[in-house]
């Protein structure tokens, strides 16, 4: 098979990219709005559909950009997981008459939603040429990702049960004094709802020292382009006319 030129190879694979971003966002909407309806999740509803068909893209997507790789193999092992995070295992596991409980079901729903993150932080890669400036806005991505779903499943496995989370805003409140390590006087009732207490605290004990890092080196970054100045300035007024 002829290969395509790499620059309009490069131009297809950016475009698709875009594309799994966007269906990312209704991704997102699609979930979002399953959790604040009263619909129940077994439920073959709109949005469990909508999901299908972006799991089918994101699975055309990674052949694709197979096919347009220079190295397809070397693709295909570094972004084999992608591929995995791609699947439709609602559908299969729908198919397979396998029981699983509600909560259960919508945490599985946001597997897909790890795939448009990883184009996400591509698209930044690619926007953003500084290493350090685009590996700070890739965590904070993650981060914002991170905490949103994580809200979303805290106020669905939570909801009904904890007597403390009666709006989804009870459970952002829950995930901003945890998160910041503050620690919040919401208490998690499941056992789901304790693991993603933990993992949400150690996430923020792991990705706020980041922020600090990045910010003094933005600092010293400054500081040390004053003082180059400074001493271009000083070479020029010394220097003989």
């Amino acid at each position: 098979m002829k290969r395509l030129n790499p620059a309009h190879a490069r131009k297809i694979i950016n475009a698709l990219n875009v594309l799994a971003v966007i269906a990312s966002v209704c991704l997102v909407v699609s979930v979002s709005l399953e959790a604040f309806s009263d619909q129940p999740f077994t439920a073959r509803t709109v949005y469990f559909d909508v999901e299908f068909w972006i799991c089918l893209y994101f699975i055309v997507d990674f052949f694709l950009q197979l096919l347009l790789a220079e190295r397809r193999w070397r693709f295909f092992r570094r972004y084999f997981v992608i591929l995995l995070l791609s699947i439709p295992y609602l559908s299969l596991i729908g198919d397979a008459y396998f029981h699983l409980s509600a909560e259960q079901i919508y945490i599985l729903r946001l597997i897909p939603l790890a795939r448009g993150a990883a184009a996400l932080v591509l698209i930044v890669s690619i926007i953003v040429r500084h290493n350090t400036t685009a590996l700070f806005i890739s965590y904070l991505i993650f981060l914002i990702s991170v905490v949103y779903f994580i809200t979303l499943i805290f106020y669905v496995v939570e909801r009904g049960v904890n007597g403390e989370i009666k709006t989804y805003a009870d459970s952002l409140w829950w995930a901003a004094m945890t998160v910041t390590t503050v620690g919040s006087t919401i208490q998690p009732v499941t056992v789901a709802g304790k693991i993603i207490t933990t993992i949400l605290a150690m996430l923020g004990m792991t990705i706020f020292p980041i922020f600090t890092a990045y910010i003094t080196t933005i600092i010293n970054r400054i500081s040390q382009r004053e003082i180059t100045a400074r001493a271009h300035s000083a070479n020029l007024s010394n220097s003989p006319h």
